[in-house]
């Protein structure tokens, strides 16, 4: 009785270290996966140069290829940032807000005064109200979100940004709407789809990050920084 119970314990510490080993060895390869996917970006970006990024207007429809659609990667996220108001930051915003609107029923611009109370309203269930948790999914196809799935030929470039402690993907695409997805996602989720999104999609390389971007994306997170 007693061996037996030697024997359970010894399998379930042998069951802790392979499984740490297992996983030490997981993250080795998407290190390794990674930073070869970094050099892949970079390469494009020379044969861009290297072309004059010289490019033909290409016709999405004749250039689609019919691919089963295969899941790649899975995450579930929140379907928009939290917005966190404490009472004393919305009171500063309602009466910012209220002033600029009498200033603006003064002045004659009541079209602007409602949107700008829309606007507040708007905020106000943005902040109040809880995001709902959806499925992502990077397929053989393209990136389905909310259950509609944005195809490769309509997607154009990506990258990434860190708000507070809340990863973004921001997606460009070739329509007119949306003209960006925006896809929230952890920490452990950024790696994998980086590896995934860069061999179709070139990661997007901006110069200028101005307050608004900010604002709306929080930091941009640069490729030698992914």
């Amino acid at each position: 009785m007693a061996k037996d119970k030697e024997k359970n314990h010894f399998e379930k510490i042998l069951e802790v270290i392979t499984g740490e080993k297992a996983l030490k060895e997981k993250q080795r390869e998407m290190k390794k996966m990674k930073k070869q996917a970094i050099e892949d970006q970079k390469n494009k970006k020379r044969k861009e140069i290297i072309e004059k990024s010289v490019k033909l207007e290409e016709d999405p429809v004749q250039n689609r290829k019919v691919v089963q659609n295969i899941k790649l990667f899975q995450w579930n996220a929140p379907d928009r940032y939290q917005i966190n108001f404490t009472n004393k930051r919305f009171l500063i915003i309602v009466s910012l807000a209220l002033l600029f609107s009498l200033l603006l029923v003064i002045l004659g611009h009541y079209f602007l005064m409602a949107a700008i109370m829309s606007l507040l309203f708007l905020l106000y269930v943005a902040g109040t109200t809880r995001p709902l948790t959806v499925e992502h999914y990077v397929t053989a196809r393209g990136i389905d979100t909310g259950g509609k799935l944005y195809e490769w030929y309509m997607l154009d470039s990506f990258f990434f940004s860190k708000k507070e402690d809340r990863y973004m993907l921001v997606v460009n695409t070739k329509l007119n709407y949306p003209k960006t997805l925006i896809l929230l996602l952890g920490e452990d989720d950024k790696d994998p789809l980086f590896v995934l999104l860069q061999e179709r999609l070139l990661y997007e390389e901006i110069k200028k990050w101005g307050r608004l971007d900010r604002l709306s994306y929080g930091e941009y997170i640069s490729l030698e920084e992914v």
